[in-house]
């Protein structure tokens, strides 16, 4: 997972209460919906309300990111579910969320965030839980199927290797892209099927429909007119230039993977284990 820092996320809590209406006008669902949708379960066979999230802070690694597990708790909050962050940090804090009931426990270290649902003892991965929003996100904003379509998936990292699974499932013509042309091949070999691309400007230019899950800057100059873009990459890719040519652009910071992770943990029809898939 990418680590956030405290300036990626400065500004994004107001926006939080905006997202909801942000997302329903560029795929037709607010967070909650897009989020069950994504995870597979119908709205009304989650009670919300009864639902108690416990975000618990780790400073092992590099430590905890200022402000993080506050947007999270928040996040969570605008699905309606009553949630805290622990008093305490680390084994402490989720000794603390059991001791106190939660329902699901949440806690992100440098390399996984994962969301636990403590009585069935499985848990969602915020990969795979990013991946599969914003795969959903593209599909809706491209009018509801993408079975035929081309899409292409910038970024062959575990985030862009899990999409690309999602994407085949869901009956698309897959196109990979990586700066770095080692993990381009290395995903074409782990996940058959999709179509290694080596120029990423032209890769841009040629495609109408975008999953972008790289850190990197996408000149507007490469953007095709019209393209409609999800984009979970961090931070935010695109320039006026590129803005203005797209369709749609579908980008939040944290809370959609959020959203769908909490939502897949919580979905009382699925014991399935969300991860990302494995590109060793």
């Amino acid at each position: 997972m990418t680590r956030l820092t405290a300036d990626n996320l400065d500004g994004f809590f107001p926006k939080i209460h905006y997202l909801d209406g942000y997302l329903e006008e560029t795929t037709g669902l607010g967070l909650r919906a897009l989020a069950c949708e994504a995870a597979g379960v119908a709205e009304a066979d989650i009670d919300f309300d009864a639902l108690s999230v416990a975000v618990v802070p780790v400073t092992s690694g590099k430590g905890v990111i200022r402000g993080f597990s506050e947007t999270v708790a928040e996040t969570i909050r605008s699905l309606g579910i009553d949630t805290v962050v622990t008093d305490a940090c680390d084994v402490a804090g989720v000794a603390e969320a059991v001791s106190h009931g939660f329902d699901i426990v949440l806690m992100a270290d440098d390399d996984r965030f994962i969301a636990v649902d403590r009585k069935r003892g499985v848990f969602s991965d915020n990969v795979w839980s990013t991946a599969r929003g914003y795969v959903t996100a593209l599909r809706l904003a491209a009018g509801g199927s993408l079975e035929g379509m081309t899409v292409l998936i910038i970024g062959a990292g575990r985030v862009g290797g899990t999409a690309s699974t999602m994407l085949l499932e869901e009956g698309a013509r897959v196109e990979v892209v990586d700066i770095r042309r080692e993990k381009t091949e290395r995903l074409a070999r782990n996940v058959p099927g999709i179509v290694p691309r080596f120029d990423l400007a032209a890769a841009i230019s040629e495609n109408l429909l975008i999953l972008n899950a790289s850190p990197g800057k996408i000149s507007g100059r490469n953007v095709r007119e019209g393209a409609i873009i999800s984009s979970p990459g961090v931070p935010y890719a695109f320039d006026g230039e590129g803005e203005a040519k797209a369709k749609k652009i579908i980008h939040d910071i944290l809370g959609l993977g959020v959203a769908v992770m909490v939502v897949s943990a919580a979905n009382p029809r699925d014991s399935h284990i969300r991860e990302e898939i494995k590109l060793g």
